[in-house]
């Protein structure tokens, strides 16, 4: 054993430890099932590439099929060129870069043949991993956290997890373009699908510093070179948002804090009432931070809520009302994933989740689904839900409908002109003679901030609480087009989604709760 012991050692001395571990470590080679790759096509594609290192932002291989002697050789570029993925730019301040900047030049990670000529020592002497497998991932819109939980964990749920394409034994790559990071939300909504943490393209084609630890190896030293990767184009909805977030509510279900904005906790010590039994209407009210859609009353708006609980609120099954912000931006105590963490779990400990159309909105499906007994609010500035009204329609009220409703969804439609506001982006524009706005109409409707009216905005909560938990009024309700809400300058008028001439809705006998 000594003798061994001593081998060993020499060994390490010799050729160096990590790459002693990949030549010598006995491992379980990640398991990959190719045969699902001609299911995956429907949702983008997959690609093997073997004998692969990723180096300074692309792929070099090594592959015996693919080198420029070999004059039979079948080429992956063909193959791979259809990877490539929409993006808008993440501008700093919270921009909204496809109304400022427009759409990016689609993003793809470049892969080319191996040369007699590298100048990188680990691609002139290759030592190809067997136990590191990583899966690059390429998707549309991956900045945008309602796109990602929709399409790619998605995707990434049914053909990693339920198709059993890859194990926990591969290591999730995004190539997020131009050497960007990843965030938070990438972080865990795709953690239910690796026992390791999820890095970017730009990380796995670093050059390390040498014997460089890591968390997302198998060796656990950064490694560059592997017998097998995968390149995969992961977009399009092969099952609704629903049982993804079932998967990552399992998954971070350990890491959640237990009601984390008191809705739940009584007076007297008493424990924590459940969402299912109690009869105060708990509304979560998104903070949004940035130039664009925010709603900037929100102190004013609880206020009306505390003001209407006193009065003796009654909607339905509910007889309180308690309203609280939602912050969902990180700060120096709360941050990263435990921000993620503590906004899932504010969002499952409510009723009603309130949001500005946006992503944000995709919060949502943690919400508890029990008999019809929560809902999303999407607020939509003026004209936004009227003379726009397909635009918002396709996202959170279409994914919610396509699986009947067991989230409530109501659009509050703001067309009270007093209640909007121009963007702090458009003002900038119209400050400067001959600056240059590339957003269209339908993008400066959308990005109006709010200032909403306290009346109203309760009117619409107590009619939103009458209908959950109670099938039959939410049926009658969307048989009658009586769902949704427009605040407009006499109140609240009720009626169906996009209703673009307010006055004949009336004129026809619509609801008007005047407030």
């Amino acid at each position: 054993m000594k003798l061994l012991s001593g081998y060993v050692i020499t060994l390490i001395t010799l050729i160096g430890q990590q790459s002693f571990v990949l030549s010598y470590l006995d491992c379980t080679q990640p398991s990959l099932n190719t045969a699902v790759f001609n299911d995956i096509k429907n949702y983008g594609g997959c690609t093997l590439i073997r004998k692969v290192c990723a180096d300074d932002g692309m792929l070099v291989t090594f592959d015996d099929s693919f080198l420029a002697d070999n004059l039979t050789r079948g080429s992956p570029y063909g193959e791979v060129q259809r990877h490539t993925g929409l993006w808008n730019f993440p501008a700093r301040g919270g921009s909204n870069s496809d109304a400022l900047i427009g759409h990016q030049p689609s993003s793809f990670v470049p892969i080319r043949q191996a040369s007699r000529m590298e100048a990188s020592p680990h691609l002139q002497r290759p030592a190809f991993s067997k136990c590191t497998m990583p899966v690059i991932m390429i998707t549309d819109w991956p900045y945008n956290m309602g796109e990602v939980f929709a399409q790619l964990a998605s995707v990434a749920d049914v053909y990693f997890r339920q198709k059993g394409m890859i194990d926990k034994l591969a290591t999730l790559v995004l190539a997020t373009p131009e050497d960007l990071g990843p965030t938070t939300f990438h972080h865990v909504l795709l953690s239910p699908y690796s026992n390791y943490p999820l890095i970017s393209f730009g990380e796995l084609s670093s050059r390390p510093a040498r014997e460089q630890r890591v968390q997302w190896s198998r060796e656990g030293f950064h490694v560059s070179c592997f017998e097998q990767v995968v390149l995969c184009k992961l977009h399009g909805f092969p099952q609704g948002i629903m049982p993804t977030a079932q998967t990552v509510l399992n998954h971070i279900s350990p890491h959640l804090p237990e009601d984390p904005l008191g809705f739940g906790r009584g007076g007297g010590g008493e424990g924590l009432t459940p969402v299912g039994s109690d009869t105060t209407l708990r509304v979560l009210l998104e903070a949004r931070a940035g130039p664009a859609r925010n709603i900037k009353n929100l102190p004013e708006l609880i206020n009306a809520c505390d003001d209407a609980n006193r009065k003796g609120f009654q909607a339905g099954a509910f007889k309180r009302l308690s309203c609280k912000i939602l912050s969902t931006g990180d700060t120096p105590t709360l941050h990263g994933a435990e921000r993620f963490y503590t906004t899932v779990a504010a969002v499952q400990s409510a009723h009603v989740l309130v949001t500005v159309h946006g992503a944000g909105a995709a919060n949502c499906f943690f919400l508890q689904a029990e008999n019809g007994g929560t809902a999303l609010m999407e607020v939509r500035p003026c004209r936004f839900g009227t003379n726009f009204c397909g635009w918002p329609d396709a996202y959170m009220q279409t994914q919610l409908r396509n699986i009947g409703y067991p989230i409530r969804f109501f659009a509050y439609n703001v067309e009270d002109t007093q209640q909007c506001h121009p963007s702090d982006y458009e003002v900038r524009a119209h400050s400067f003679p001959g600056s240059r706005l590339t957003a269209g109409e339908d993008m400066l409707t959308r990005d109006q901030h709010m200032t909403l009216k306290p009346g109203p905005f309760v009117a619409m909560l107590a009619h939103v609480g009458s209908l959950l938990r109670n099938t039959l009024a939410w049926d009658e309700a969307q048989r009658t087009g009586r769902t949704n809400g427009y605040a407009v300058p006499e109140g609240l008028v009720l009626g169906p989604l996009c209703v673009r001439d307010m006055q004949a809705h009336i004129a026809q006998g619509a609801t008007l709760i005047r407030s």
